[in-house]
């Protein structure tokens, strides 16, 4: 069939040409690309579309451009050499600023020390409870006690706004707000667009009855949210900027996410790029959209083309049942999702997306509403899926916050290839797991991965006017999960229509078609992808893919042999020419790396102090991974002499849990430091950890004894007792002697008194003739010193009178 592509139509001259019955391929030329907004390709310090529109712009004509330099100080002498000009505004995280100039005051910046782009200030604009569970969000939040939900780490959405009155957004989840759109200090979102996302990435998961489906990956973070999309969801390059520096900017921030593009291709050193790649330097992740303007090569747009970011394309979940709204019949990577390379000059290009993620039919929240939810696909929905991934991350070990390059390291190393073995520019390094990375994140031995459906990469060919088929066998275990085929196709763009010089119509040379057959020879999915059907990518009206993409998918009912086939198109333009291109199959049944059982273990605190003859306690912490379970025997060693450790219970049972470590030390255990090791022993494996008992020396004090217990006596008699002084720690003051609670009339007296250190005193107590018969009890106290360093000790004794 015909895929054609009408590039353009010259409104009033000529008729809008669509689909020609006929149009002959001109092989020699090649497609026009329209000029990229946000790249440099000539590397002249001019944005390419601004430069375009300054070819024939009037010295006075004016433009909105967003102007960046190499230091701060080279940006503040530019605005200096503007004269009167005053900045829209000018930026802190990056050397720049923005405003409206004309094309002299732009053309004679173009020769301003340390210039690095003038570009105009474009247009950025946002990128549309089974993805959860097949991702591994649903494994990761199990791996610490009490479940892992994204607590004390915030989430900055740099988007439309946020409804802070939907039912996963309310009671004070979104923690703070800035509007460069309308300036309103109240949290808004007049599109929609903002609070899907923020609902993806953090959503509580509280409400009505279904609430808890739509819960979103890091339900306990913390939300902040900078609204830079108007109500239409476009919004000036220079906002996203500034909303960029203020995420930055709160110390509760860790992780930024930025479902948002201007149109591509980019170069990575356009402002908003320079934003992310120095939140990152700053020590915030940053993860943001590829963009939904595939399947063509090149065409991620800013931010997402900053090197720096977290780059995110979309694909398909698998395990939603087949009458959900959000069921998508296997592991294929989307029509739209945008791909790389970043091509930054003729000899330097990166690698796009880095990872991706589920983007196809995400149901999340609806503003404007209290409990309504609303399915959208695109890229934009992947973005906050990983930016809560990196939430449960940060909390699992908050000691990875601040270290985005090894938080990236860990969610790229844990991902589950597809496509090309390595990292690629269709899928990044694979599929997010978000058991894997978490586990990782907590323990880099950690193993565990998520159990995905199998996946089959084939690089073929297939020649003009033939059939290229491919068969697998399926049991009856394996059809409980969909079949899904990626078919990218080897070529280059082609125009079709040629008109005064540019081209009008365009498609992918070659055209290939591929179909999916049953066992039977039904056929189950067919795709002839230029703009017909659902899983053809459409980026924007009136253009959509170019066909490099082909994509089946179906559920298998029976056991058998399954056949996809793929030949070239029967059209008048690709007339069944044949080529080269890559199968990615994903079929039964799950699969999952096999994970060794092994456990870890950790100590908290590091260090306790404790005086000599004094006890303390630690907690230790047994995680299980890869299965683990076996009994865990504790123990501990580098006690010092005199102490002992015990610990409670012990063994550990199921392979993982708490345990405490109670030690307690003798009066004669020596002060110092003492590193002590906390090991266990399960399964045939060793595991340990370390912890620091700090032992102190007492105080200097005195022990006071007096006796005997008792003395009795009559009216007018003496009565004497022995007040005994003995020194502790080295004591060697000297300590006075008083007695309290007398009977009237009753006097006394020590001798000596004080006493020096150590030795005795002898207590005479002498009554009256008057003094009252009976029994009392008499305090004896021994006091030293004075303030802060006095010490005071007593002791009763008994006082019978007659």
């Amino acid at each position: 069939m015909h895929r054609s592509i009408l590039l353009c139509c010259l409104a009033l001259l000529l008729p809008c040409f669509a689909t020609a019955a006929k149009l002959a391929p001109t092989a020699a030329a090649p497609l026009l690309a329209p000029p990229a907004v946000l790249a440099d390709r000539d590397g002249d310090g001019l944005g390419d579309s601004l430069q375009q529109q300054l070819a024939t712009a009037a010295p006075d004509a004016r433009f909105d451009v967003v102007v960046t330099f190499r230091q701060p100080a080279q940006a503040a002498a530019a605005r200096q050499a503007l004269g009167n000009f005053v900045p829209r505004h000018e930026f802190k995280l990056i050397p720049g600023f923005v405003g409206r100039l004309s094309a002299a005051q732009i053309r004679g910046l173009l020769h301003a020390p340390g210039l690095l782009r003038i570009e105009e200030d474009a247009t950025v604009r946002t990128q549309l409870d089974a993805a959860r569970a097949d991702f591994g969000i649903e494994a990761a939040r199990g791996l610490a006690a009490g479940g892992l939900s994204g607590r004390n780490v915030g989430v900055c959405i740099v988007d439309t706004g946020v409804d802070p009155l939907h039912e996963q957004l309310d009671n004070g989840k979104v923690a703070a707000f800035i509007d460069y759109v309308a300036g309103r200090s109240v949290a808004y979102d007049d599109n929609g667009h903002g609070t899907h996302v923020a609902a993806i990435a953090a959503g509580d998961g509280s409400g009505g009855s279904a609430a808890a489906a739509f819960q979103g990956v890091a339900s306990g973070a913390a939300l902040y949210a900078a609204k830079v999309l108007d109500a239409q969801g476009g919004g000036a390059e220079s906002n996203v900027v500034a909303g960029i520096q203020w995420c930055a900017a709160q110390a509760g921030v860790h992780v930024i996410s930025m479902s948002l593009a201007a149109l591509p291709p980019a170069d990575g050193k356009d402002a908003m790029s320079q934003a992310v790649d120095a939140a990152v330097a700053a020590g915030k992740v940053l993860v943001v959209a590829a963009g939904n303007d595939g399947d063509e090569p090149g065409t991620v747009g800013s931010p997402g083309a900053a090197a720096g970011a977290i780059t995110v394309g979309a694909c398909a979940e698998w395990s939603a049942a087949p009458a959900a709204a959000n069921h998508s019949d296997g592991v294929y990577l989307t029509a739209f999702s945008s791909r790389g390379p970043i091509t930054v000059n003729a000899t330097t290009s990166y690698i796009k997306p880095d990872v991706c993620a589920p983007g196809h039919r995400i149901a999340a929240a609806k503003s404007g509403s209290v409990g309504d939810y609303v399915v959208y696909s695109g890229t934009s929905m992947a973005t906050p899926f990983v930016a809560g991934a990196v939430a449960l991350a940060l909390e699992a070990n908050p000691a990875l916050k601040g270290n985005p390059a090894q938080l990236r390291s860990l969610l790229e190393g844990s991902a589950q290839d597809r496509g090309a073995s390595g990292k690629d520019n269709e899928w990044g390094a694979g599929l997010l797991d978000g058991y894997a990375f978490v586990a990782r994140a907590q323990n880099a031995a950690a193993s565990v991965r998520t159990a995905m459906p199998t996946a089959v990469h084939l690089d073929a060919s297939v020649g003009n006017n033939q059939v290229w088929s491919h068969s697998f066998n399926l049991a009856e275990g394996d059809l409980g999960q969909p079949l899904a085929a990626t078919v990218t196709i080897v070529g280059q763009p082609l125009c079709v229509l040629q008109l005064f010089g540019s081209c009008f119509a365009y498609q992918w040379d070659p055209d290939l078609d591929a179909r999916l057959l049953a066992p039977d020879g039904t056929l189950l999915s067919a795709s002839g992808c230029m703009g017909e059907g659902t899983d053809c990518a459409a980026p924007r009206a009136p253009l959509v893919a170019l066909g490099r993409q082909e994509t089946l998918h179906a559920m298998p009912t029976v056991a058998g042999t399954y056949r996809i086939e793929v030949k070239g198109a029967i059209d008048d333009v690709n007339n069944g020419k044949g080529g080269g291109f890559a199968l990615d199959l994903s079929r039964g049944p799950l699969v999952a790396a096999v994970a060794s059982p092994d456990f870890s273990l950790s100590t908290t605190p590091a260090s306790r102090s404790v005086v000599s003859g004094g006890s303390t306690s630690y907690t230790t912490t047994v995680t299980a991974t890869g299965g683990f379970g076996s009994s865990v025997d504790l123990s501990v060693s580098g006690l010092p002499t005199g102490a002992n450790g015990s610990f409670s219970p012990d063994p550990l049972s199921g392979g993982s849990g708490t345990a405490t470590l109670s030690v307690s030390t003798a009066s004669n255990t020596a002060a110092g430091s003492y590193p002590l090791l906390i090991s266990g022993i399960g399964g045939g494996l060793s595991r340990s950890s370390t912890a620091t008992l700090v032992v102190t020396a007492p105080n200097a004090d005195f022990a006071l004894a007096v006796s005997p217990a008792s003395r009795t006596v009559k009216r007018g008699g003496r009565a004497s007792y022995t007040a005994t002084i003995s020194p502790l720690n080295g004591f060697s003051g000297a300590v006075t002697l008083s007695v309290s609670n007398l009977p009237a009339g009753a006097t006394f007296g020590f001798s000596p008194n004080p006493v020096a250190g150590a030795g005795s005193s002898t207590l005479t107590v002498k009554t009256a003739k008057t003094t009252p018969a009976g029994s009392y009890q008499l305090l004896v106290t021994g006091s030293s010193g004075s303030g802060s360093s006095s010490l005071s000790h007593s002791q009763s004794v008994g006082l019978v009178v007659r």
